[in-house]
């Protein structure tokens, strides 16, 4: 019932971005103020809300139980919105190094423009650019934004760890696109990329365990971005049991699970210290 309502609050989304966010500082060996992780997940969620608000108003043949769990509430989420939204903005224009708020600044309104386009223009943004790889990038790059901010120059470790990162979300968003499709009687096909990456998802997601595995053993690495390679690889191995699984599990289940295995940085917090 928890893992439920993890889900149908949007508390799944933010929690991955916390995590990881505070990961990707311990790689760059950088001192990540406690309120950015913070700041991240409460952005994060807010972003989440309105585009379940949005949908539910505006693609209701598409509609998943997280939707209806939305309309069903939505005085209550636009009055959440509503009080924390002002309090969020105050927080990043007085409390927020420069430096971070213009690079978070700068993926916010490129997250912004592509959920405005894709809810005015849908199909006709996806077929150049899939959902599924523009909301992994875009969560990916603003995940890393705390710690790739605050560091000078070019990490290529860190960068490394994000780009794994990015495809382990992009592995998530394919998952949950083809799974919940299967019960679903929704008339648009998605992108014929997502469609190829649904079909060979045991594939792309032990290729994905493999090149992280590899990346842990053969680079000579700190012990924070050692760990992280190694949670990179746990999560694309719970995406290979996950697609082997699909059968057993119910559209929910598998979506909870599908999320849930990108907290595997949990597992390895004490190597990242």
């Amino acid at each position: 019932m928890i893992a439920v309502y993890w889900h149908l609050l949007s508390l799944d989304a933010p929690s991955v971005a916390a995590l990881w966010s505070w990961s990707f500082a311990r790689v760059a060996h950088v001192a990540l103020p406690p309120l950015a992780p913070l700041l991240l997940a409460v952005g994060t969620w807010l972003v989440y809300v309105a585009d379940r608000l949005l949908d539910g108003m505006s693609r209701h043949h598409q509609l998943r139980e997280r939707h209806h769990f939305y309309v069903r509430h939505r005085r209550l989420f636009l009055l959440a919105g509503t009080v924390v939204c002002p309090v969020f903005v105050w927080i990043v224009f007085t409390r927020m190094a420069p430096d971070v708020r213009r690079e978070d600044s700068a993926i916010f309104a490129l997250a912004m423009l592509y959920f405005l386009l894709v809810h005015m223009r849908g199909r006709q943004v996806e077929t150049w650019l899939p959902k599924e790889l523009a909301v992994g990038a875009l969560f990916a790059a603003a995940t890393a934004v705390p710690a790739w901010a605050r560091i000078t120059g070019y990490n290529f470790l860190l960068a490394s760890s994000v780009i794994l990162f990015a495809i382990l979300c992009w592995l998530n968003c394919v998952a949950i696109e083809n799974w919940e499709r299967r019960d679903s009687d929704a008339v648009e096909v998605p992108h014929r990329t997502t469609l190829w990456a649904g079909r060979h998802l045991q594939l792309l997601a032990m290729a994905t365990a493999l090149i992280a595995a590899t990346l842990a053993f053969a680079v000579p690495v700190s012990r924070a971005l050692f760990a992280l390679y190694l949670a990179s690889a746990s999560s694309a191995l719970l995406f290979f049991w996950l697609a082997r699984s699909e059968r057993r599990l119910t559209t929910t289940q598998l979506r909870i699970a599908a999320d849930a295995a990108l907290l595997t940085p949990l597992f390895f917090l004490a190597w990242m210290r």
